[in-house]
């Protein structure tokens, strides 16, 4: 349910200038990447400076005569005007604070360009387009804008530029939190130490913004921003925001308490596992990143582990991800419960998190209402434990039989790879495994993380309610029932055109990647291993039996358009695509006739 208590404040405003403003904080980010973005400054730095100190002078008269435009206006309509107004005058005041140097300047001006991007998307999000565009157009702008800043040239070391292609597979992999990659995310250097691939730190620092913007989703961020910048977030905004965040939200949390937990939760859980992990480091391995040298250097390398391992993410700038740390602690006691806490859904979390704290303070009842655990939250964390364990027992069985592996290692891999069906980490080499192991993981991608999560696939309340059903068939019952509850029949026809559409699109992706990779030279590829890269692009996961940067155009396509897919849903796609031509039609009820079956 959409919270009726969230106040409508509209973002249109009669300001006359609002629209140049706008263009001139956009064009105020031009001399910032013109100054970080090569190698070399195209200009001079001072030519650079002085020309976004004019733009913002421009911006302040601008400004002030909307404001002077405002204070002629009745009170009435003064207020909101006043209050949406604020952030910029405080952006403003800061960049002019700042003015005196470029590095001040571009940080401080910035936000002026968010807050009307922020703008815009209220405009959208509380117009009459339906929320299922919103959403997914939303992603296509967010990876649009990321292509262009990763194919900025100091993004990637010099002479070794990267193409259209490869950026937009990169930032697509990276706001779906999938993990594929055609190049190393780390920067590679050759015998001189001079970096020859992979990415710089500007890139790898945009490869992050994205993962956790993408993490977070596009329609939370906008709400978060709208109420930093002073826009509210109204009622039509509210409620394209609740049907744009899945199904682990609906009836349990309002917009507001959504936008606070997510952020707060997020944040914190990536905090305290880049503390763990900075402890935890070796201080020399194998794979470690050429440049691990420094305090700071090795800070910002765990929270880039901490930000990827929370948000499912699997980008590592390590150079061989976690191989070099099979039997280290650190993947096992601390990469394992981020993937965990990221992958079981902000609904359980809170949820969670609300029964524990009632338990403390011995109360049972929050505003009348009584505290437990919901069915989804038992649902997912009873999946998620039955997966697990499942995935764990088939992996041990195919290693113990298909490989000379020790035992040891066996149960180090079996646990780390189940758990890491959603990630995109590999502890091992995935062509290394043996076949029922692999067919094992296949499986755990497809079925994915839960509802309301960072991960994809066909989601845990799906392959729970599958499975419920057909118990339940199997022992005469006529309804899916769970810990004493009964699931609607809406949600369980729901779940099953759900599974099906998954397969289908495993299915069709892996059919592409047979006729496009049939004559690659370069690859020669079994229908295991397409099928292995197309279900990991669907769940999202990034598992890769080294294929990826060898694939076709054609085929890195398919697999931009699987991961695309694979993050926003099938069921937003496909209502997004309907929603453009859809039209109201009259409810027709049919007479029923019974069919065979087997």
């Amino acid at each position: 349910m959409v919270d009726a208590s969230v106040r409508f404040r509209s973002v249109r405003t009669p300001l006359r200038f609002q629209h140049i403003r706008g263009l001139l904080a956009l064009l105020m980010l031009a001399p910032t990447l013109l100054h970080i973005g090569w190698h070399e400054p195209i200009l001079p730095p001072t030519v650079l400076w002085a020309i976004q100190l004019g733009m913002l002078g421009a911006y302040t008269v601008l400004f002030a005569l909307d404001v002077h435009r405002v204070r002629a206006m009745p009170a009435t309509h003064r207020t909101d005007l006043v209050s949406i107004l604020r952030p910029e005058f405080i952006a403003i005041a800061l960049s002019l604070l700042f003015c005196w140097s470029w590095i001040g300047l571009a940080i401080m001006s910035a936000p002026l360009a968010l807050i009307f991007a922020v703008r815009s998307f209220l405009r959208l999000a509380q117009s009459r387009i339906p929320s299922g565009l919103i959403f997914v157009g939303s992603f296509v702008v967010l990876t649009i804008a990321g292509t262009a800043l990763l194919m900025l040239p100091a993004a990637a070391p010099k002479g070794a530029p990267i193409g259209v292609l490869d950026a937009a597979f990169t930032i697509t992999s990276a706001v779906s939190q999938t993990g594929l990659v055609v190049r190393p995310t780390g920067v590679v250097v050759d015998t001189a130490g001079a970096p020859i691939a992979g990415f710089t730190r500007l890139g790898q620092i945009i490869i992050l913004v994205w993962i956790q913007v993408g993490a977070l989703g596009v329609l939370v961020f906008g709400a978060l921003v709208a109420s930093l910048v002073g826009s509210g977030f109204g009622l039509r905004a509210t409620q394209t925001l609740a049907e744009g965040t899945e199904q682990g939200w609906e009836g349990q949390l309002s917009a507001q308490r959504l936008v606070t937990f997510v952020i707060l939760a997020t944040h914190i859980i990536e905090l305290i596992g880049a503390v763990f992990i900075y402890f935890t480091w070796p201080k020399e391995w194998a794979g470690m990143p050429h440049d691990f040298a420094s305090v700071g250097d090795r800070a910002y390398h765990a929270v880039f582990m901490s930000v990827s391992a929370f948000c499912n993410a699997g980008f590592s700038t390590t150079t061989d991800s976690m191989a070099s740390l099979r039997t280290h602690v650190m993947p096992h006691a601390i990469i394992f419960p981020l993937i965990i806490f990221g992958s079981i859904g902000y609904a359980v979390l809170e949820n969670v998190w609300r029964v524990l704290v009632a338990k403390a303070r011995r109360r049972r009842t929050e505003g009348g209402v009584l505290v437990r655990l919901s069915l989804h939250s038992k649902l997912v964390m009873t999946s998620a434990l039955i997966v697990y364990l499942l995935g764990v027992v088939i992996i041990m069985i195919g290693e113990a039989v298909q490989t000379d592996e020790p035992w040891r290692l066996i149960v180090l891999d079996a646990h780390f790879m189940s758990i890491n069906r959603t990630t995109g980490f590999n502890t091992i080499d995935v062509n290394a495994m043996g076949g029922l192991s692999r067919l094992a993981l296949i499986f755990l991608m497809f079925v994915g993380a839960a509802p309301g999560s960072v991960a994809s696939g066909v989601k845990l309340i799906v392959v729970s309610v599958l499975a419920l059903t057909v118990w339940g068939t199997i022992r005469g019952r006529e309804q899916t029932t769970a810990f004493g509850r009964t699931i609607p029949e809406d949600i369980v026809r729901k779940c099953a055109a759900l599974a099906i559409a998954c397969l289908l699109v495993v299915l069709g992706s892996t059919a592409g990647l047979v006729l496009t990779e049939e004559n690659n030279t370069a690859l020669s590829p079994s229908l295991e291993v397409l099928l292995f890269e197309s279900t990991s692009a669907f769940g999202n996961t990034g598992l890769s039996m080294g294929i990826t940067d060898k694939l076709t155009v054609a085929g890195k396509i398919n697999i931009i358009i699987t991961m695309f897919v694979g993050r926003v849903g099938v069921f937003a796609t496909l209502a997004a695509l309907a929603s453009v031509g859809a039209r109201r039609r009259p409810r027709i009820e049919y007479p029923g006739e019974r069919v065979s079956i087997y």
